[in-house]
């Protein structure tokens, strides 16, 4: 790479760097709650400021098993549980979700509320029954999100915890 490049290149890394705030991400762990489950750690845990209110619902609750007359949601063959979420204004939406069983028993899914999937997400093959996802920039709308069981004749109890 030629002298100007080097130059662009290191102004961009320095000017994201500062843009995206980075002296002031810190790790955080995994902490146990009363029920067992495991709550996903965020990568990152950046400070509050008067533009970075977000808020978080935590829902628990159980998906399954696919009864009679229940009506199916994933490709009309699993049980799932749907729940509104509103973006009042244009920010990131991060959805983080722990339950009760094999890696590969769940799903999440984000929808923009009656156009079409956003995201969709599944665990690992192997490790811990969690998904977490982060979307960075999402317009100000109403939003689905699905939990999804794929093991249809299994009652999985779980956690989700919508931030936005």
């Amino acid at each position: 790479m030629n002298g100007p490049g080097v130059v662009a290149l290191s102004l961009s890394l320095v000017v994201l760097t500062s843009y995206c705030g980075l002296s002031t991400l810190s790790q955080t762990g995994p902490t146990s709650t009363s029920a067992g489950l495991v709550a996903p750690a965020a990568p990152f845990a950046v400070p509050a400021t008067a533009e970075s209110r977000s808020t978080s619902r935590v829902i628990s609750g159980a998906v399954g098993p696919l009864v009679e007359g229940a009506p199916p949601c994933f490709a009309n063959r699993y049980p799932c549980e749907v729940f509104d979420l509103s973006l009042p204004r244009p920010g990131p939406i991060e959805v983080a979700l722990t339950w009760l069983g094999a890696p590969r028993a769940m799903l999440v899914q984000l929808y923009w509320a009656g156009e079409g999937l956003a995201h969709e997400d599944v665990a690992p093959r192997e490790g811990p029954p969690r998904i977490w996802f982060h979307r960075p920039m999402m317009e100000a709308a109403a939003y689905k999100v699905r939990v999804v069981s794929l093991e249809p004749a299994s009652r999985i109890p779980f956690k989700l915890t919508l931030t936005h």
